[in-house]
């Protein structure tokens, strides 16, 4: 028989606030004061800022001093830097990767991307963003190159509250699938030349749906106008 272990209160605030910017609740810029979060969900500050603190370490916070914690903010021109620096890392990647991969990356892979598929299709655009993101780490892992992994993990974390799902609509969603089935066709393949291509065209609408979210210039502090 499982055991299901309670949520912590910190576990919960922490659960929320990750919902909250995935969702653009909490859109780039803006100041999350731990008054007012402790306030609306009527808990004490210190789970607060022991989850702002977590969320600090995944990126998807930042501190500041003087103002706090808040959402990481991105200029247009600062995202087409971290996608330039993903492309170069990414097609050394997936050329190390595809000779390298086994049956086991293969249907890994072709999990994930079912998954994506599922998930856009019940409209869970989080999840679809999930599982895309699981599909990529997965197809490029047999490159066999930990150093430069975790480099691309944290170009893809710097981005994280700019997921381009969230701000494409439908159809911008569905052509981001299509493209992960291509090269997901290709990864199958053994064919890293267009297994790259398709990478490369999917970069560029990851970026161009980024973009459509870059951040105002002044900051909001949360639960204000």
């Amino acid at each position: 028989m499982t055991t299901f272990r309670p949520q912590t209160m910190q576990e919960a605030v922490l659960r929320e606030l990750r919902r909250q910017i995935n969702d653009g609740e909490l859109p780039p810029g803006t100041v999350i004061r731990v008054d007012a979060v402790a306030g609306a969900l009527g808990i004490s500050r210190i789970p607060v800022r022991e989850a702002l603190m977590i969320l600090e370490g995944e990126g998807l916070v930042t501190h500041r001093p003087h103002v706090g914690f808040a959402v990481p903010s991105l200029t247009a021109e600062e995202l087409d830097e971290i996608y330039y620096l993903r492309g170069l890392l990414e097609d050394e990647a997936l050329r190390r990767a595809v000779p390298n991969a086994a049956d086991t990356d293969r249907a890994a892979a072709h999990e994930a991307c079912v998954a994506a598929e599922d998930a856009l299709n019940r409209k869970q655009i989080n999840a679809f963003s999930e599982n895309g993101r699981r599909f990529h780490e997965i197809v490029l892992a047999p490159c066999r190159m930990p150093r430069l992994l975790r480099l691309l993990e944290g170009l893809w974390d710097a981005t994280e509250t700019y997921r381009a799902a969230n701000r494409l609509d439908e159809t911008g969603q569905k052509n981001l699938q299509a493209e992960h089935q291509v090269m997901l066709e290709a990864f199958l393949a053994g064919d890293g030349q267009r297994l790259i291509e398709a990478a490369e065209q999917h970069r560029q609408h990851l970026l161009a749906g980024a973009q459509l979210g870059t951040c105002p210039t002044t900051d909001t502090p949360a639960g204000q106008p």
